[in-house]
């Protein structure tokens, strides 16, 4: 790769204003499934009932529906049946929407959890993006449920802000990202919650070092996105995609987003990214690497339709390859070209590449 493109790609990842959003693509190197699999897994033997539930949501945009469109469903509905007198002239009930999701929560955490186990990629990673010189903390902002990149901060030693305060029953508590001093080397944003996070009698977070054995009969905090049910359990999830807004809004010249191992189908988090790019006196640039859809022509329409609402600030690398494809106006159309062959998309091909050690 010629040593311009190299540099291109380097100052975006390394720079010093640059947060990261990082999506089930990044878990991939581990053994974590995407979302396909994982519903996949946490269905199987699933109570019938609740298969024709999920058989009934119709495809969001150009994807089937998903375990997390699922969640959010059966939140949605418990809300509705919360609110009228009888149930009658429903098929479902609240006890069975509460011992659903109770299921599914165990299922994703059956799917996903490890011993707090690191990963070599995820270490290089973090070990790279940190660097030798002492600076403020990096924002890393996760849709993940796995503690992939706790663990390996832990391996590393990095010092780092996950929002919680106390060691195995440890509260959430988000005044704890505004305490870290220079010593400080990440702040980790769980936007979808975690396979370690549950929510005691009281209503409060608590996070555990792995599923939280201690807490094993408290409900697990794993969600996507529905935003008005999150709201009322103590402000978590608004409280982390308020953090998510604020940075992308940071007034600096060189700020910058890189997406890595997402592929923008979740539209709150959308929402988010082009609010910020087209706000007044916005500086935000989103590099994003994505890896390719079966159906590529609608994938490209999708992204396509994204990047022009985001005025020209969305540069997306999109598979890689001739089938690869460049939206965006960051570099010309030759230095795309080159970055799409290197396959920046796979995780641990861009580690390698950061790393110094693709060609």
């Amino acid at each position: 790769m010629a040593s311009d493109v190299r540099e291109h790609i380097t100052e975006w990842l390394t720079g010093t204003d640059t947060c990261f959003l990082l999506g089930a693509g990044c878990s991939l190197c581990a053994g974590k499934p995407l979302i396909g699999k994982l519903t996949e897994k946490v269905l199987q033997g699933a109570d019938e009932k609740l298969l024709q539930q999920f058989a009934g949501l119709k495809p969001i945009g150009d994807r089937p529906a998903t375990i997390e469109d699922l969640i959010n469903f059966l939140v949605r509905y418990r809300d509705i049946l919360g609110t009228i007198t009888s149930g009658d002239g429903h098929s479902i009930t609240i006890d069975e929407i509460d011992s659903w999701l109770t299921a599914i929560k165990k299922g994703i955490v059956n799917e996903v959890a490890d011993d707090w186990q690191s990963n070599g990629h995820h270490e290089r990673f973090l070990r790279r993006l940190r660097g030798p010189r002492e600076r403020g903390p990096r924002d890393i902002f996760s849709l993940n449920y796995d503690t992939l990149l706790e663990a390996s901060l832990d391996e590393l030693r990095l010092p780092y802000i996950d929002g919680f305060r106390g060691t195995n029953r440890a509260w959430f508590d988000a005044e704890t990202f505004d305490e870290g001093g220079g010593g400080t080397a990440y702040r980790v944003f769980k936007l979808h919650g975690s396979i370690n996070w549950t929510r005691d009698a009281s209503g409060h977070v608590r996070r555990g070092r792995n599923a939280n054995k201690d807490a094993a009969d408290e409900p697990v905090v794993v969600y996507p996105s529905e935003q008005k049910y999150l709201q009322t359990q103590y402000g978590v999830y608004e409280t982390l995609i308020g953090r998510f807004r604020n940075r992308l809004r940071n007034a600096s010249v060189n700020n910058c987003l890189v997406v890595l191992g997402y592929s923008f189908n979740d539209e709150h988090i959308n929402e988010a990214i082009c609010d910020a790019v087209i706000a007044n006196n916005s500086n935000l640039t989103v590099i994003a690497f994505i890896g390719p859809e079966t159906d590529r022509a609608k994938q490209n329409e999708r992204l396509g339709a994204f990047e022009e609402r985001c005025d020209s600030r969305f540069n997306a690398f999109i598979g890689s390859g001739e089938s690869g494809k460049f939206m965006g106006h960051a570099i010309d159309d030759d230095a795309a070209r080159e970055v799409l062959n290197a396959e920046l998309w796979k995780f641990e091909k861009l580690v390698d590449f950061i790393a110094g050690e693709a060609p």
